[in-house]
């Protein structure tokens, strides 16, 4: 009876302690939005980004038309209200293959940077708690191969030989970006790992693991974050030029490279695919370097008190 006590008691603190780091992480999401939508790039890099995610999310219910219904008869037909941004060269609607380009165009961005991210920042922390070590110089020269091909001839010529789809473009997207994650967490690894309060968890007698997964990671994500804001709109590019030369997703499904590669050919006949495409890539490059350039002043403790205080 007295060990179930005992139990229950230990339970209830770890449930509350839990609690309260809910809560103090929710707190602080709530005071990083809160920055950000003081800031007038940052309040344009949201709108835009929530512009492009609600489209991704919603196409079926949005897009005005079937993306992929062929009417030849009305093929190249200028913007009306009928087809707000007019027909490409198969009739079908340009608006609706816009909205469900946005799809792709998050599908890729978010899963590359995501898988970047997460290899990236697993490596560096392992390397930079082990510097000097096998582990370390393995890892390093593992990342030194990928950097020492350029970043867009190493993904032509992988996207080359794994094919067109896109789960290889999301593959090779997150493998040519991965290097740089792992260099920015080695080194605030390095960093960290010399704080005070590391050496105090070592002295406690808490292990490597937990060493690296409560202490370090937690403090080297705020430029990690920063980092994967500004590769987002980098990943975006990166695919709908993979798309424009072919190399991308397959047609007929609806990209923003595809758009942009079918206006090309038919410009003299009709500009409006290569308009309305190319606005929406550079629309999206710009919402997510504004917002990740709003997000680094509010991960900045000095700068987000300036922020905040108005200066």
């Amino acid at each position: 009876m007295v060990d179930n006590k005992k139990r229950n008691k230990h339970l209830l603190q770890i449930l509350n302690s839990f609690k309260k780091k809910m809560h103090r992480q929710l707190k602080n999401i709530v005071r990083i939005f809160s920055i950000i939508l003081k800031d007038r790039k940052g309040i344009l890099g949201v709108t835009i980004i929530g512009i492009i995610l609600c489209c991704a999310i919603f196409s079926p219910w949005i897009a005005p038309c079937n993306p992929y219904e062929l009417n030849i008869i009305n093929r190249f037909a200028a913007p009306s209200l009928k087809h707000l941004l007019g027909t490409d060269n198969l009739g079908r609607d340009i608006l609706s293959r816009i909205i469900y380009g946005a799809r792709i165009a998050m599908i890729v961005s978010i899963g590359g940077v995501s898988i970047a991210v997460v290899v990236g920042v697993i490596l560096g922390t392992i390397a930079g708690y082990n510097v000097g070590r096998v582990i370390d110089n393995g890892i390093l020269w593992i990342v030194d191969v990928i950097r020492a091909f350029p970043q867009i001839i190493l993904i032509l010529v992988l996207v080359a030989v794994l094919g067109p789809s896109t789960l290889n473009m999301i593959m090779v997207l997150a493998l040519t970006a991965m290097p740089r994650y792992t260099r920015v967490a080695r080194a605030e690894t390095l960093s960290i790992k010399e704080e005070e309060y590391i050496f105090a968890a070592k002295s406690l007698g808490a292990k490597n693991k937990r060493i690296i997964l409560k202490h370090i990671i937690p403090n080297i994500l705020p430029p990690i974050i920063i980092l994967a804001g500004m590769d987002m709109a980098v990943m975006i590019m990166i695919e709908a030029g993979l798309s424009f030369l072919g190399l991308g997703v397959r047609p007929p499904t609806a990209s923003w490279g595809i758009i942009l590669r079918d206006g090309y050919r038919y410009i003299r006949l009709s500009p409006w695919m290569i308009i309305w495409s190319s606005i929406a890539i550079a629309m999206a490059m710009l919402g997510y370097s504004l917002f990740a350039e709003s997000l680094r002043i509010a991960l900045n403790p000095k700068e987000s008190i300036e922020k905040q205080a108005g200066v």
